[in-house]
């Protein structure tokens, strides 16, 4: 039997064709992947409109805190540095810090205090701020001293009788500034610098004079009790024989009215005499005798005395502006994005106008001034000098009852003008009573102290000195006032160094602007403001430092 097979080809691909077939899917896949990728990239890039959004969100922020800003401290244009009120309650205020690098794509940060830098935005194409100031200028008026010249003078000494001198016993003349020759038509004042007289010592030699410029009063423009200027004379340095004398006031009277009488009285410390003064019966030039210790007087109608007052007349001087800036908005620029679109534009009012300052202290004695960080610099504003730990005892009802000294932190060179504020009082008769001090303008080699001493005097009231240096050991007295009260004094030293000028107020009344000297310091580490007590107590209820940045 025969059989016959069907040899047709069953179905399927030759090899090229699985090859070509590869191929294919290959390039298929590669192209399908590239767009994958595409489209994962297109999703995970944010839109300009994302950036805006996240820009937004971090303007608010800044807004947020910004707003109840207590203090400026200037920077560059990409760093806003400033400083907020406590809010976690640990008695410090808080540094806040936004910087930009200023190069296109770089993040912004944010700092805490002296906490780690944290990004707050990625990716930053523009970071500005502008400070939208409200200046508020105030006008500060110098004076210029004369050279010193004769006031007042009776110097034909003719023969007379020669008085005893003592506490019982004392002698006055009347100074009249409208006899004075040669006044400056523009004259607002004069100023007692040192007086010549007629007299001698006494047998002993071992006793103590006093020559003093005086307030006077009714009866006979009499001498009254309010001494405005006084020198301490050893009878010792008095001529043997009856002779010209000098005495030069360690500090001038200063301030003295053109259009009211004085009187120079000399009186001794004790009975015993302590001088002996040439008078003469033969005319009267206006002398007063006292020999109840200065109780009543007696006006002598023909007697005079032989002697010369020296002084200066005060005139006016330039005038110079002081500026204090406060910054009422903060104008932001941000942009997180190349698109311009994406550029956010913000003006932030600022509620407590804060003042634009390079530097801040501030103790308001309600707790340890020695944990106190009012400029948010995580360093306390206040150390105790010499080292230690502060005595908060010594805190009473916001007080400080002054015990060692307080210095301010960190150190400062204080060449911009600098604001101090003060509330003080002596309680104790001694020594230079509540001191302030601060060393200003130390540049080039120099500085300068600047001293207030606030003294308790023996009547109750309390006598306010403001000082200079012009050395270590020597110090010069700008201004005294005498006869404050006992209770609580304000004053205020606005300090101009590129002027090497102080201006004083007492309880918001100027009592004028003065030159202060500069020298080489010993110490090139005293650069603080430091409070103490010297010899006596003393009570401070707050002070406040503000160094301005220009």
């Amino acid at each position: 039997m025969n059989l016959t097979y069907d040899n047709a080809r069953r179905p399927g691909h030759t090899l090229m064709e699985l090859v070509v077939a590869m191929i294919a899917s290959v390039v298929l896949l590669a192209g399908l992947g590239a767009v994958m990728f595409i489209g994962s990239q297109v999703a995970y890039t944010p839109s300009a409109s994302v950036r805006r959004t996240q820009a937004a969100e971090v303007i608010n922020q800044i807004s947020d805190e910004l707003r109840c800003a207590t203090l400026i401290i200037q920077q560059t244009p990409q760093i806003l540095e400033f400083v907020v009120a406590d809010r976690n309650n640990d008695g410090a205020a808080e540094k806040i810090r936004y910087e930009w690098s200023g190069v296109p794509g770089a993040a912004l940060y944010r700092r805490l205090d002296a906490g780690a830098s944290i990004v707050v935005l990625d990716s930053v194409n523009a970071f500005s701020t502008t400070f939208l100031l409200k200046p508020e200028t105030a006008d500060l008026k110098t004076t210029v001293d004369s050279a010193e010249t004769i006031l007042l003078s009776n110097t034909n000494v003719q023969a007379g009788t020669e008085r005893d001198v003592a506490i019982n016993s004392q002698s006055a003349h009347q100074v009249n500034p409208a006899v004075f020759s040669s006044i400056p038509a523009n004259a607002i004042s004069w100023n007692a610098t040192k007086v010549d007289f007629q007299g001698r010592q006494t047998g002993s030699n071992s006793d103590t004079l006093y020559v003093q410029l005086r307030a006077s009063g009714d009866p006979f423009d009499a001498p009254t009790s309010s001494v405005l200027g006084q020198v301490t004379v050893l009878e010792s340095t008095l001529t043997a024989s009856m002779g010209w004398n000098t005495v030069v006031f360690p500090n001038p009277a200063r301030n003295l009215s053109l259009y009211r009488n004085y009187t120079l009285v000399w009186a001794g410390m004790n009975a015993n005499v302590a001088a002996k003064i040439l008078t003469n019966d033969s005319v009267s030039t206006g002398v007063l005798e006292s020999n109840d210790s200065g109780a009543t007087w007696q006006f002598m109608t023909t007697r005079q005395m032989y002697s010369r007052l020296y002084g200066t007349y005060t005139t006016p001087g330039p005038t110079y502006n002081v500026t204090r800036d406060y910054v009422s908005h903060v104008r932001l620029v941000l942009q997180a994005s190349e698109q311009s679109h994406a550029r956010i534009d913000a003006s932030i009012p600022l509620v407590n106008l804060p003042e634009l300052l390079s530097a801040y202290w501030r103790a308001d004695f309600d707790r340890n001034p020695n944990t106190t960080d009012g400029n948010g610099d995580a360093t306390a504003d206040w150390a105790v000098t010499g080292g230690g730990s502060f005595d908060t005892s010594k805190l009473i009802s916001g007080i400080w009852l002054a015990t060692g000294a307080l210095e301010t932190r960190p150190l400062s060179d204080f060449t911009t003008t600098t604001t101090v504020d003060v509330r003080c009082r002596n309680t104790g008769v001694g020594g230079n009573g509540a001191v302030v001090r601060i060393n200003v303008d130390r540049q080039g080699g120099l500085y300068a102290p600047i001293l207030v001493y606030v003294q308790r005097q023996n009547d109750g009231t309390q006598t306010l000195t403001l000082s200079g240096k012009s050395s270590d050991a020597q110090t010069v007295t700008l201004y005294s006032r005498q006869k404050l009260p006992a209770e609580f004094l304000r004053f205020r030293l606005t300090i101009l160094p590129q002027h090497n000028l102080v201006n004083l107020q007492i309880n918001d009344e100027d009592q004028g602007t003065y030159t202060y000297r500069t020298y080489a310091p010993a110490s090139p580490n005293d650069r603080f403001l430091t409070l103490y007590a010297d010899t006596s107590l003393a009570e401070f209820d707050y002070v406040d430092v503000r160094v301005s940045t220009n």
